[in-house]
């Protein structure tokens, strides 16, 4: 497509004074030198996409939504790694106020993009980059991600069917680590055909019991990456910690490590290192990390292989009807803590 053939507007969705979510039309912009602006045929919801406008990271004015997957429809000087046409995923942080994914067209870099292979829908793919991304960081946060596990290692993945929990379990199972996983009972089946050795009921008032005992004679598990991060998830996983392990936990969000145990190592986790970029996100500075953004160019082409010989699956999602307009209605549903075991995503060509 060329510069002439691409729309001058575009409808996209803005936080407003009230802080909910309308249908705006805003500008479409060119790609420059390094860029590529993608037509975007489904977006996906995060629970970052609510919270960033509770927690005043995304203010009025702003728009939100950070997964997405397309079309190339135009690239800037100097772009090899994509062509016009080709169908690609990616996300944005949303605010760093440059761009969203709950829009038309967004303009992103060029790398990293994921290519969506032939055998991978829009609204699968959609589901898939800042999860995936999360959960590679927080793995090379706790272990030498990517390289494969020592034998008879157990890692502890608390909340494994929210988004980051089915990715962080099959990247686990992939470089051969035993995952031991907390779920309601109803997605015990989920994420065991994703990849856990053992599903436990994270309600259970022994559940921390129970992942003692499937480790064995270890006596706990190695390391635990808590895809919550909220409540007493944090106070409680690490009670699974074998004692003469490492003794380290993945965090997504921010903690006072004042108040846990000193006896633990805390890794927050931000995957915006992925993208190359030096971010304050929620309080805290994460400087650019050259070695997560060079990891992250190899990562997408991996992942993409994955997606096409099967060894790796997006989540199970849920689309809901109007498009953008739908947004507003989605988030409000995912605040509530009614989303489970299954990603909102929109197909933008719903929106009226």
């Amino acid at each position: 497509m060329s510069a002439t053939q691409l729309p001058k507007a575009q409808k996209a969705a803005i936080v407003q004074k009230d802080l909910t979510i309308a249908v705006e039309t805003i500008s479409v912009a060119l790609p420059g030198a390094g860029q590529v602006l993608v037509k975007i045929n489904v977006a996906a919801q995060n629970p970052v996409d609510w919270k960033s406008i509770e927690w005043q990271e995304i203010n009025p004015g702003m728009g939100t939504g950070c997964d997405f997957a397309g079309i190339v429809a135009a690239i800037g000087d100097g772009v090899t790694n994509v062509a016009v046409g080709e169908r690609v995923a990616g996300w944005v942080v949303a605010s760093a106020g440059k761009t969203t994914a709950f829009r038309e067209y967004t303009l992103v870099d060029a790398r990293p993009l994921y290519k969506i292979p032939d055998n991978v829908t829009d609204e699968e793919a959609s589901t898939i980059p800042l999860a995936i991304a999360t959960a590679a960081i927080g793995l090379r946060r706790l272990t030498n991600y990517p390289q494969s596990a020592p034998y008879n290692r157990y890692v502890l993945v608390w909340g494994g069917s929210s988004s980051v929990g089915l990715f962080a379990i099959q990247l686990a199972h992939l470089t051969s680590f035993k995952v031991i996983t907390t779920a309601s009972p109803k997605n015990h089946d989920l994420v065991r055909k994703y990849g856990a050795d053992v599903a436990i009921d994270y309600h259970a008032p022994d559940s921390i019991e129970q992942v003692i005992k499937a480790t064995g004679k270890q006596g706990g598990v190695d390391y635990v990456f808590d895809t919550i991060s909220e409540g007493s998830s944090v106070e409680l996983s690490v009670k699974a910690l074998r004692p003469s392990g490492p003794r380290k936990i993945c965090v997504i969000l921010p903690l006072n490590t004042e108040e846990l145990d000193p006896s633990v190592e805390y890794a927050a986790v931000t995957c915006a290192s992925i993208l190359g970029m030096d971010l304050t996100l929620f309080g805290h500075h994460f400087p650019r990390d050259e070695r997560n953004y060079q990891f992250g160019i190899e990562f997408t082409e991996q992942v993409a292989g994955w997606l096409r010989d099967g060894r790796l699956k997006g989540n199970p999602y849920t689309v809901l009807p109007g498009g953008l307009s739908g947004i507003q209605d989605g988030l409000a549903f995912m605040k509530s803590g009614k989303v489970s075991g299954t990603k909102i995503v929109y197909r933008i060509a719903d929106t009226p």
